[in-house]
């Protein structure tokens, strides 16, 4: 995530730094005002320039998932620059009206607009963007609470799928709100600046990826037909395993990446492929877990047809390294495919010298059906399981690894899990040798 956010900084500093030069009396000027009119520019400009980044990485483009290594990990940025967008609109906002509300309780004094000061005759079209500016503000305002409410609702852990992806279509709509807002609001000094070419660029391009995503264009190029071939489902860890046949339009896949599932005008939902990239039919092991997952098994049949999109993800297995799988929960299903990968490697090698993994399933719904598959396909492929009840007082942890496999710096770790149970992972393996920055890699669970 670091050398993702890198770039990310860097425009922050240079539309700073843009903004700065553009502003000559900064550091001279002893007028409250003057300062407070800068910064309700600069805090604007940088809140609408975070807002577009958030719209375009929400278009699952190939070239941003490269960037970000992941389309998991495009969403996670996506979800922290949003935050960081609202946080510089408060600002914004704050900045505006507080001054206000001081000045009508006469706690300051607004200074007076000196008589004559230009003479400048602005020109026709410059004339025109001025008088739509008083209209831009009440836009802007109403874009601007809007967003508020939409941005707290998105963040409620406990709101549905179906109202969490209607609040983000409808962020679309207030993005180009406060855009409008945006572009004809910027100071008429900056017009002739740097800072407005590029705060002008970051609204176009993020008003055209608002808009690609209100009209439904996201995602639809991976977009294949599916029709469902089988359904197994396992009542003791409440875990449907579902097979799929796509047409001719699905590109394939890898092990470790997922795919957008839609079953009748639901909503599509994301789920890692389990099934091996040779394979003709695409497999997911889904867990109940929600309002879409619970019951699905029931919703769903052999002949069935359903929709697929992707597939993403970068999670990419190096067989020729000695590796630590941990899976947690439903987690394990990216496991299962690199496990039919890893089989594939050895036949194409033509030998069984490929580095030896271990494997730790944390599970807190026991399923003997399931574990017992995953066992016998373990065996088949000479890899070593270890079952961990999480209920139990004897919970996976860095220490435990340490215990069974020495010095970690040698060993490639890959993790499937539950956020909590990653980070704490990720803090304590250092410990113990293992260089989490380049040889801790994992899939992230939570997708907003």
């Amino acid at each position: 995530m670091n050398n993702t956010l890198r770039p990310v900084w860097l425009l922050l500093s240079l539309v700073s730094a843009l903004w700065f030069l553009a502003e000559p009396e900064l550091l001279t000027s002893t007028q409250f005002f003057y300062w407070r009119a800068a910064i309700i520019q600069y805090s604007g400009i940088i809140s609408i320039l975070l807002m577009s980044l958030t719209m375009i990485l929400a278009l699952r483009l190939p070239m941003i998932e490269q960037w970000t290594q992941g389309l998991d990990k495009s969403y996670r940025l996506h979800k922290w620059l949003g935050i960081g967008a609202a946080g510089f609109g408060i600002a914004h906002w704050l900045w505006y009206q507080v001054p206000k509300w001081m000045v009508m309780a006469a706690w300051l004094t607004r200074p007076s607009k000196p008589s004559g000061a230009s003479s400048v005759e602005p020109s026709q079209w410059q004339e025109w963007l001025l008088q739509l500016r008083e209209p831009a503000m009440e836009i802007g305002e109403k874009g601007f609470y809007l967003l508020l409410i939409l941005v707290v609702v998105s963040l409620w852990a406990a709101l549905k799928y179906k109202p969490f992806k209607l609040s983000h279509k409808l962020m679309a709509f207030a993005y180009l709100l406060i855009a409008f807002h945006s572009a004809l609001l910027l100071k008429a000094s900056y017009w002739a600046n740097p800072i407005s070419y590029i705060t002008l660029a970051a609204i176009t391009l993020g008003s055209i990826a608002a808009l690609y995503s209100l009209f439904g264009f996201v995602g639809r190029r991976q977009r294949a037909a599916a029709t469902v071939t089988s359904t197994c489902y396992f009542p003791a860890s409440r875990t449907l395993l579902l097979s799929l046949k796509p047409d001719e339009k699905w590109a394939g896949h890898q092990a470790g990446q997922f795919a957008y599932l839609r079953v009748g005008q639901e909503e599509p939902h994301p789920f890692t492929i389990v099934s091996s990239p040779e394979e003709s039919e695409v497999r997911f092991l889904i867990k109940e877990l929600g309002d879409f997952t619970t019951g699905l098994h029931q919703r769903i049949a052999a002949g069935d047809n359903v929709e697929l999109e992707g597939p993403y993800g970068k999670l990419n297995f190096d067989f020729d390294k000695k590796q630590i799988w941990v899976a947690g929960g439903v987690g394990v299903a990216s496991f299962l495919a690199a496990l039919a990968q890893r089989k594939t490697a050895l036949q194409h090698a033509g030998t069984k010298n490929l580095a030896p993994i271990h494997v730790y399933y944390s599970t807190r719904d026991k399923d003997d059906e399931l574990e017992a598959k995953l066992h016998d396909l373990c065996i088949q492929e000479g890899v070593i399981l270890r079952i961990i009840e999480s209920g139990s007082a004897t919970r996976l942890n860095a220490e435990q690894l340490q215990q069974n496999h020495g010095d970690l710096a040698d060993y490639e770790v890959y993790f499937c899990g539950p956020e909590a149970f990653s980070k704490a992972l990720r803090l304590t393996l250092p410990r113990y040798g293992l260089d989490v920055k380049s040889r801790f890699h994992e899939e992230l669970f939570a997708m907003r």
